[in-house]
């Protein structure tokens, strides 16, 4: 039980890690393309600092959506024939493309402004299936060999 627990909060953070990051180079790529200079130095302090920002927001719902998606994913992996981290991978780019659609129904706007474009939406995807792959990886059991 300790090593799902584990998996589901690394799917968790690796996720929140690589949205929230990739949300902030999506729009100072928006900036760029304005003719405005984003140095590397200010692409960095704006990661660093957007991701302590969206914690208190958008982790909780990143956590909410996988939540959701990994025993639906392990259910699904019951009657359809996948490999495993495929399974787990799908429905994790599923859960953060259904947060953000689900966020956009309910608000009638995007919730993250990186998401208004189909990279940033894309961005999001892979986010979220990176999620489904670290959970897939590190709960697996291990079989020990003699």
């Amino acid at each position: 039980m300790l090593r799902i627990l584990i998996a589901f909060l690394a799917a968790v953070v690796a996720a929140y890690l690589l949205a929230a990051a990739m949300s902030t180079q999506v729009i100072l790529h928006q900036v760029a393309d304005l003719g405005l200079p984003v140095s590397l130095r200010v692409r960095l302090d704006a990661t660093f600092e957007d991701l302590l920002a969206m914690a208190q927001t958008y982790l909780p719902m990143v956590a909410g959506s996988l939540i959701v998606a990994i025993p639906v994913s392990a259910l699904v992996l019951k009657f359809v024939p996948l490999p495993r981290t495929l399974g787990y991978l799908i429905g994790g780019a599923a859960a953060l493309w259904a947060l953000h659609m689900i966020l956009f129904a309910v608000f009638g706007i995007h919730a993250l402004p990186a998401t208004r474009s189909v990279a940033g939406m894309a961005t999001q995807v892979l986010a979220g299936a990176l999620g489904g792959y670290v959970y897939a990886k590190l709960s697996e059991k291990r079989t020990e060999t003699p």
